[in-house]
């Protein structure tokens, strides 16, 4: 097998970012929805109330030490999830501090099945969304794919400025 034979993992990111959830794909994912165990789902929230916890007011650590506990949990806890995740996933997580890159975990234990089946029809319906923005966009004429516009979610409809909402 070469390469480009090699199958893609499909990559979950894990951040905390003021959308109830620490796990993303390319929207937050719902721990409802991803059939993780509920001991890992605590230990999640935990770990998000704790980072917001730790930020002042103008969004900077309150101390060096709750900066480094959050990466340390961080690190963890992005291979508790790529465990339960199995091979077909990696788990991103970019730890605090400056110039610092992302790292990606594999799963080094026997997955949970539940939560493979979650995360396999999260990703293929976020596949599938992607795919249909895609087409819509597509099926525009050459000019009209530029600009502002916005897309609806559910109905594939794409709005456009009208040229005194442009000026």
């Amino acid at each position: 097998m070469n390469a480009s034979e090699v199958p893609q993992r499909t990559v979950v990111r894990l951040f905390p970012d003021y959308g109830d959830t620490v796990l993303w794909l390319d929207v937050p994912i719902e721990y409802s929805l991803t059939g993780l165990t509920e001991g890992l789902v605590h230990e999640l929230r935990d770990w998000e109330q704790f980072y917001y916890d730790s930020l002042a007011r103008d969004f900077t650590w309150t101390s060096e030490g709750r900066a480094a506990k959050y990466t340390a949990e961080g690190l963890r806890l992005a291979q508790r999830v790529a465990d339960e995740l199995g091979d077909g996933y990696e788990v991103e997580f970019k730890p605090y501090g400056d110039n610092v890159q992302a790292r990606r975990f594999h799963g080094t234990k026997a997955p949970n099945a539940i939560a493979v089946a979650a995360f396999d029809a999260l990703a293929a319906a976020a596949h599938a969304e992607k795919e249909r923005i895609s087409r819509a966009l597509a099926a525009h004429p050459p000019g009209e794919g530029t600009g502002w516009f916005a897309t609806a979610p559910r109905s594939g409809s794409v709005f456009r400025p009208t040229r005194a909402e442009e000026e």
